[in-house]
């Protein structure tokens, strides 16, 4: 059976008890046909929900998008939502920024497509779900030193005893877990590898750890190494150095490395220089065992390879991003001078350029990489991107379809009584508009831009209907005049008062005198009946 929404009259009269049945007319609307499988098709299908491509073309949940936002009637312009919904909202000059009609900002900026944030929507968070807020945390520092949100965390897993010792649970958090060796698979509590794994964290830690894991293996090892044979002799140091250098297969060759590593470089014909490959004049640069025979092991400064694994160990926290690496100025010529790599401006830009590029890509700048001078650089620091999944905060398919229903109701009462509709959504068109501007002339402009709210305004101020037609800056000035008359203030934002809330309304459905659902319909009375609804 079709919804018929029951109005007992129109004006003041109808809209009491429209708002006072509210709830109750609510539910049943929900209940009918189109609606309950609208809401039940959004719920079920939305965590699938990933790009704007799939959302386009899904009408259904198209449908419930665009109606959750009053957009109804742009369920065809396909091309431009298109557009909306990809808009970057940090940019000022993109589609949903430049439109004066917010309802397409909030569109945008509630499934944020091209965000890094993912969705986001304002949801009353009235239970201990946190998962909103742990889905936007970047590494574990951010949990860690958020007191409130990791006690939360914990607490879920029943693990709150433990917030207090940061450093352990950073090794928790930090694990990798398709290590069975690592920190939390060696725990007994399988809480902590369960835990772990909610945040993923380790995944985005094992970026770098070629490098970190280098600097840790040779930590406390360089007295130890004063010559070409003790570090060919120390099978996992020659190991790992060979493999920072992209030499791997030189393991099976430890004579000819003893003597790349004792070249003179300033010698053309060296051992070193006769490869006509620069990691092998790299990696002799970077321990500098050419030093030794003519200066005493103990009075030596400390190799570049020294200088190098210090730099690594000194960083507080783990390199996250290419930025990280260039603005570490430390790190970066001890990383340039132990991959012998030039540290002009020109060719830093052509380093971090390599570093943000797509490995992947066969096309991209590291695919095509012919100087063999960076391959090793490249390997060392991968910072791709940690693939994330997409996630809805908690309550965000309810909140949607919430707002979808409530606004297709308002719809079906508009269509016996619009005055009824305009009065029903007037709080939230005015929260829009009062939270959307800045100044007290950008809200008026944001109402004349709005319909419904210019008809309010309008139709309470006493103004004719070609009001409309005068110049833009004299509408505003009377506008604002007319505020003060009738309400006495100037500024929009004094209307989210409730009683000048409730004043406004009411003017509002007097001078509208509207006789359109003046009766109650017979079909309202037939919903009433059947549906066992209580005057």
């Amino acid at each position: 059976m079709t919804f018929s929404p029951i109005l007992l009259g129109g004006g003041v009269t109808g809209y009491n008890f429209l708002n006072r049945t509210r709830d109750t007319q609510q539910d049943l609307y929900n209940q009918s046909p189109q609606v309950a499988r609208d809401i039940a098709q959004f719920k079920e299908k939305i965590e699938g929900i990933k790009t704007t491509e799939e959302l386009m073309d899904n009408r259904a949940m198209l449908r419930v998008a665009l109606g959750a936002f009053g957009l109804d009637d742009d369920i065809d312009n396909r091309a431009f939502i298109e557009r909306v919904l990809e808009s970057d909202l940090d940019d000022s000059t993109s589609l949903a920024n430049r439109l004066a009609d917010k309802r397409y900002f909030a569109l945008a900026e509630a499934f944020n497509f091209q965000g890094d944030d993912g969705p986001q929507l304002d949801i009353e968070d009235t239970s201990p779900d946190i998962s909103g807020q742990l889905a936007r945390l970047k590494t574990s520092d951010d949990l860690l030193t958020d007191g409130p949100l990791l006690r939360a965390a914990l607490d879920s897993f029943g693990l709150k005893s433990n917030a207090g010792d940061v450093f352990f649970l950073k090794q928790v958090l930090e694990s990798d877990l398709a290590d069975p060796g690592s920190f939390a698979n060696q725990l007994s509590d399988t809480r902590y590898a369960e835990f772990s794994e909610v945040f993923g964290f380790g995944e985005k830690v094992k970026a770098n750890e070629s490098i970190t894991a280098f600097a840790q293996l040779f930590e406390g090892q360089f007295d130890g190494l004063q010559t070409a044979e003790d570090l060919v002799e120390n099978e996992v140091l020659f190991e790992a150095a060979l493999k920072m250098f992209n030499l791997d297969n030189e393991v099976y060759r430890p004579d000819f490395m003893v003597d790349v590593l004792t070249s003179d470089l300033s010698d053309a014909a060296s051992v070193a220089n006769a490869q006509n490959d620069p990691r092998y004049v790299a990696m002799a640069e970077a321990f500098e065992f050419y030093r030794t025979p003519a200066v005493a092991p103990d009075t030596l400064p400390p190799s570049t390879a020294e200088k190098f694994v210090e730099a690594v160990l000194d960083r507080d926290t783990p390199l996250q991003e290419p930025g990280d690496l260039f603005t570490d100025f430390r790190l970066f010529i001890a990383t340039s001078n132990f991959f012998d790599l030039p540290t002009s401006s020109a060719q830093t830009r052509y380093a971090q350029r390599l570093l943000e590029a797509d490995k992947t890509d066969p096309q991209s700048l590291v695919g095509l990489l012919q100087d063999e001078r960076y391959i090793p650089f490249v390997n060392a620091f991968d910072f791709q991107p940690v693939a994330e999944e997409r996630t809805y905060p908690a309550g965000f398919a309810d909140k949607i379809t919430a707002n979808y229903s409530e606004r297709q109701f308002e719809i079906e009462v508009g269509n016996s009584d619009n005055s009824l509709r305009v009065a029903l959504a007037l709080e939230r068109e005015l929260d829009t508009v009062i939270e959307a501007s800045t100044s007290e002339n950008s809200r008026w402009f944001a109402v004349m831009a709005s319909p419904a709210l210019r008809s309010v305004f309008e139709s309470a101020f006493r103004l004719p209907a070609s009001f409309g037609n005068i110049d833009i800056d004299a509408q505003l000035t009377e506008f604002k005049a007319r505020s003060v008359q009738f309400f006495d203030t100037s500024d929009v934002a004094d209307y989210a008062q409730p009683d000048v809330l409730d004043q406004l309304r009411q003017t509002y459905l007097l001078q509208q005198n509207s006789t359109v659902g003046a009766s109650t319909s017979s079909a309202g009375l037939a919903s009433a009946l059947l549906s066992g609804f209580q005057f």
